[in-house]
């Protein structure tokens, strides 16, 4: 049998430790993390909707991508420097959107980053929208406001502006794949039907919730109580 190289993300997980296991716990860039089904985000959603309704459900889900991407950024930063090593914003990006690739949520490609406009589009090949898709059949309505509130996150971080993720292709809507359009709130078309379906602005930092943010700064979070 010929041999084979490992992927090339597998190679860039394991020269940079990326993902690791010790004592129990699953940890990526050294700080524990939860392996579970995606169905189980799925069942998540659809349970949110049910008991809160669609607008609090979509609230919720884009908050906590937000708040995953805006702390993730932060921590990496903070503690790897990367931030400054790459100094090519467009290649900065792509490496924090390569983190969906990195926990299993899909690929992304950067359709459009124009920085002085501050337009953005994303296409995603979205495990959560295909497993949504999977469950409850094709939808009339885009579901991916987790990753759009991800996404989001890692805009506002590089431009320092406050940023609107929609969707405006969706797989769970039977297409080829999820695509996501940026924009600062202010250069949205308020009268824009998909901007009056998917508005939502609900994000509140540790520190409004009461918790801090030392402990996932520490170079030995892993280990530390």
């Amino acid at each position: 049998m010929a041999f084979k190289p490992p992927p090339a993300l597998l190679t860039k997980l394991l020269k940079f430790k990326a993902l690791e296991h010790k004592d129990g716990r699953f940890l990526v860039w050294g700080i524990p993390a939860i392996i579970s089904q995606a169905y189980t985000f799925v069942y998540l959603q659809k349970f949110l909707e049910k008991i809160m309704g669609k607008k609090e459900m979509m609230e919720t889900l884009y908050s906590m991508g937000k708040f995953q991407s805006h702390q993730g950024f932060k921590m990496i930063t903070d503690r790897f420097g990367y931030a400054k090593s790459i100094p090519d914003k467009v290649k900065l990006l792509d490496f924090n959107l390569g983190q969906a690739d990195l926990i299993g949520l899909g690929k992304v490609s950067i359709i459009r980053a124009d920085f002085i406009k501050k337009h953005f589009i994303l296409d995603v090949d979205s495990v959560i929208a295909k497993e949504y898709k999977r469950f409850f059949g094709t939808q009339k309505e885009c579901i991916d406001h987790y990753f759009r509130g991800s996404a989001a996150a890692f805009i506002e971080e590089l431009i320092g502006e406050e940023v609107l993720a929609l969707e405006t292709s969706c797989i769970a809507k039977g297409k080829q794949s999820c695509q996501l359009v940026i924009k600062r709130i202010k250069d949205w078309d308020k009268k824009d039907p998909i901007y009056k379906e998917q508005f939502v602005k609900g994000y509140k930092t540790m520190k409004e919730l009461g918790a801090k943010l030392e402990p996932y700064l520490i170079t030995n979070y892993a280990t530390s109580k």
